[in-house]
């Protein structure tokens, strides 16, 4: 499309003044107006190249894609990006969501930029957005995998407390739990590169945790502790151990095992369930795209699988873990049991997405008791003056006697 016929269609870049406050740079709103805005919307699906452009026109391209979707609730706004290098795109960048100076643009455009690129490619832009969202993903993984394993550990830990005499996880396995939660599962999935599908995906839009990253945590959490109650409360049949509920785990080896069985499958749980976290899209069956792309993922993997195996067939898990030595058969019957964490994940993602939507969600904008009388209190003494100097009488004026005038306070 020529220039002149773009401008013809969307006319001129209404400019508004926002609100700002006292000391503060003044912040501008660049709109087109309703009949225009129409037009932009019907002829940007086909357009891919504006000939003989000016500067304005840029301006006028970011401001009809920012209001294409801006009455339209149900849309999600549009983010729009822009890449410069004169002193003519600082407005355009000012419009835009994000701005991008390229390595040799001018000292006016590359401070007036969001992000000053080092090069003068423009694919060092789309890397920055693939990264850039890479990053805000790589949160919601860790996220659905933390908040998983956490509510999964203390119901395991409750239940057996309560049903067993004692806890089937001991202190020092516990902590094992707590370094792949928090450490290596950050790790692991802090690192996971991107991929193509983060040309779709929307971040920043809305909340966080997403509707769909609670149907997996949940779901999950459903699925982890119904196979860690089939192990704990089955577990004697299906390993063919004898020994009694009183009995105590350093008194009885068939109880140590057992307890060391269940240890491992929730380990290995986790090893899959981390797997599954991957992936926090609304229909993707599995975790496994890139996997092996991602060195330290498999690397951390490898790490706990290695602990594992010297937990259950060496003398070192013994003082460590006070763990018991395990058959082989044992301990595959346990990587299988776990390993139906794959199943699980493909199952949640068959329920429509139409039913997730609906889910009640965390205003993530509010604090969480942020209305009560305990916060209301503080925030009211925080925002109180520290001391407040006592205000001095005003002074009148006397006349004297012998015609020299003198002051006293009131």
């Amino acid at each position: 499309m020529d220039a002149s016929e773009f401008r013809q269609i969307c006319g001129d870049v209404i400019t508004r003044e926002q609100d700002y406050e006292e000391g503060t740079e003044p912040t501008f709103e660049y709109t087109l107006s309703d009949g225009n805005q129409r037009q932009f919307n019907r002829i940007i699906e086909n357009l891919k190249v504006i000939g003989r452009a000016e500067p304005q026109d840029k301006l006028r391209l970011v401001a009809g894609l920012r209001g294409m979707n801006r009455d339209d609730e149900d849309l999600p706004q549009r983010r729009v990006g822009v890449v410069g290098e004169g002193i003519n795109d600082v407005e355009a960048f000012r419009a835009a969501d994000v701005s991008f100076a390229v390595a040799e643009g001018t000292s006016y455009a590359r401070n007036n930029a969001s992000m000053i690129l080092q090069t003068n490619d423009f694919d060092s832009c789309m890397r920055a957005i693939m990264w850039g969202r890479n990053i805000y993903m790589n949160v919601q993984r860790f996220l659905q995998f933390q908040i998983t394993c956490c509510l999964t550990v203390l119901i395991v830990v409750i239940v057996s407390f309560i049903t067993m005499t004692e806890s089937v996880l001991n202190p020092v396995q516990l902590i094992w739990i707590n370094l792949i939660m928090d450490i290596l599962g950050a790790l692991a999935l802090a690192s996971t590169r991107p991929t193509t599908d983060i040309a779709k995906y929307q971040a920043g839009q809305g909340n966080i945790m997403t509707p769909q990253m609670y149907r997996q945590i949940f779901g999950m959490m459903v699925f982890m502790t119904t196979i860690m109650m089939v192990i704990m409360y089955m577990g004697k049949n299906i390993f063919n151990l004898n020994y009694a509920t009183a009995d105590q785990t350093t008194e009885n080896r068939d109880k140590q095992e057992h307890f060391t069985l269940i240890f491992n499958t929730f380990i290995f749980m986790q090893v899959f369930n981390m797997i599954n976290c991957r992936d926090v899209g609304a229909v993707k069956m599995h975790g496994f795209s890139g996997l092996f792309r991602n060195k330290l993922t498999c690397i951390v993997i490898l790490i706990i699988i290695g602990v594992q195996i010297a937990a259950c067939f060496t003398w070192l898990g013994v003082p460590v873990f006070e763990s018991a030595l395990t058959p082989g058969r044992h301990f595959a019957i346990t990587v299988v049991a776990a390993s139906s964490m794959l199943l699980g994940n493909a199952i949640l993602k068959f329920i429509p997405n139409r039913w997730i939507e609906k889910l009640p969600t965390v205003d993530e904008s509010k604090s969480i008791g942020g209305n009560t009388k305990l916060m209301s209190a503080y925030s009211q003494q925080a925002s109180a003056k520290a001391y407040t100097g006592k205000q001095a009488a005003p002074v009148q004026q006397i006349d004297s006697d012998d015609g020299e005038d003198s002051y006293k306070q009131a």
